[in-house]
């Protein structure tokens, strides 16, 4: 773990982090005395009951930044923008460049971190607590390697070529550990999984710790590893496209992932997946991308709707009618500047409002059966089974989008199939995870995003944050693999 990371203030916070806990009964989140435990105490006497508290103080730190991961990675795809105005950066890099490695662009890494290193404690912690079981032993393993790979997965698909540390077990003392290529990240990640995988299978009925709502129906160890074949199969698919070399390979693995993983052909199920819990109780916090109509944070861009296609009925792609809502119905020639940025027209997020209404207590999807759906259409558009990719393509794009099915047909060019699941992936996961951006870049499509602005640039991956630059005494802006 690159030292300069997790030492002074980021030390205190992750001791407060392995210290919080849910609230018997209820569920809800509650952060509890941060002394108790401490990681040493952790570490030198676990029991049963400091790992419950510690794992949930694990699933707290997983959803850390994944705020940050729809609104920072959305705003480089031009979904929206965060126009708050007491932080310029916010929106001057995302839309005009360049990204520094000190504020917007240094997201989406050190909370990553802090959490796999909060995750390394308590795996090294579990084996030495007398009072769980073999079963309970592997039930905990498991879920401990299956968050430390999904925190990797939005950090390297941020990065990309750039590549991460992921040898990070080590002594605060250590040097920093070495930078992998992307493709080597994602094989840890596979390798986690699988691991992981191997000790759900082993981790018997329940795991020893209470297990937060949004996991509800995938609670138990034999469930979990349902998602857990879920994220492999998503790593799988990521990884194909960074490494060609790999394409057939990692494609096959993906639907053999798939294929043991919740995802079904039906779209009542399209909702379903794993998902990050927010709430009003003590303790806990609220999704503040759940903004309400006349907020003066998260804008959306009228080109989701511009690009969308159109319903039998004239109407734009259903998808776009439900995550975008007028700011005013009566009025919608409103335009919005600030600095000199426009949004236009009035358009705000409803992607996190229930019944029609914002709320902040709505969860984040981390993947759930619609995206499935499609990596299942991507892996079989990389294995040129198109006969195979179209169902899945037609049952997303009229079940979630109203559309009419694709005129595509299986003698179809690969492009072309690649254009359908690009289109059906930006609007089934809009303001969901920065989907148009990443898979931009996975695609070699960046040039197709507009940049809004005049003189703007679409960055093409977040840099490498400046401390971890200077960590390895690169200066203040680093490429550590030089790609």
């Amino acid at each position: 773990m690159p030292k300069t990371l997790i030492s002074g203030a980021r030390r205190s916070a992750l001791l407060a982090l392995v210290a919080t806990g849910l609230l018997a009964g209820c569920g809800d989140f509650n952060i509890l005395d941060p002394n108790n435990p401490t990681i040493d105490d952790l570490v030198k006497n676990p029991t049963k009951s400091k790992l419950a508290v510690a794992a949930t103080g694990l699933f707290i730190g997983a959803r850390s930044d994944a705020v940050d991961v729809i609104w920072r990675y959305g705003s480089n795809g031009r979904e929206g923008a965060n126009l708050a105005g007491n932080n310029q950066p916010d929106y001057q890099e995302p839309f005009f460049g360049p990204l520094s490695t000190t504020q917007f662009g240094s997201a989406v890494w050190s909370g990553r971190y802090q959490n796999i290193r909060s995750i390394n404690t308590y795996q090294n912690a579990v084996p030495r607590a007398p009072d769980l079981t073999a079963e309970e032993r592997a039930a905990s393993i498991g879920f401990a390697r299956t968050l430390k790979a999904l925190a990797f997965m939005p950090l390297i698909a941020g990065r990309g070529a750039l590549g991460a540390p992921v040898d990070v077990d080590q002594p605060l003392s250590a040097a920093p550990a070495p930078f992998v290529s992307e493709d080597s990240v994602y094989g840890y990640i596979i390798g986690e999984l699988d691991a992981a995988r191997d000790s759900l299978a082993a981790g018997g009925a329940a795991f020893p710790f209470h297990m937060p709502p949004g996991f509800s129906g995938f609670d138990t160890p034999a469930t979990l590893m349902l998602v857990n074949r879920a994220l492999a199969a998503k790593a799988w698919v990521f990884r194909a496209t960074a490494t060609p070399a790999c394409a057939a390979t990692c494609y096959a693995n993906a639907l053999t992932a798939l294929s043991q993983s919740f995802v079904t052909s039906n779209p009542a199920d399209f909702k379903v997946g794993a998902y990050f819990d927010f709430s009003n109780k003590p303790g806990d916090i609220l999704n503040e991308l759940s903004e309400t109509l006349d907020g003066t944070t998260y804008f959306a861009f009228n080109n989701t709707v511009d690009d969308a296609q159109l319903q039998p009925g004239g109407a734009v792609d259903q998808r776009a009618l439900d995550k975008l809502a007028f700011i005013d119905p009566n009025d919608t020639t409103v335009t919005y500047t600030l600095s000199g940025f426009p949004v236009n027209p009035n358009r705000k997020f409803a992607v996190f409002f229930t019944g029609g209404q914002p709320d902040q207590n709505a969860p984040i999807p981390i993947i759930r059966d619609e995206e499935l759906v499609l990596l299942r259409a991507e892996a079989n558009i990389g294995l040129s089974n198109f006969a195979a990719a179209l169902p899945d393509l037609d049952l997303v794009r009229v079940n979630a989008g109203g559309l009419a099915p694709t005129t595509l047909t299986a003698a179809s060019p690969a492009s072309a199939f690649i254009d359908e699941l690009l289109y059906n992936r930006r609007y089934s996961l809009l303001w969901e995870q920065g989907t148009r951006w990443v898979d931009a870049r996975r695609y070699g499509r960046l040039a197709t995003i507009p940049v809004l602005v005049p003189n703007g640039a679409v960055p093409s991956r977040m840099p490498i944050p400046a401390d971890e630059c200077a960590a390895r005494k690169l200066g203040t802006s680093c490429n550590p693999l030089g790609t």
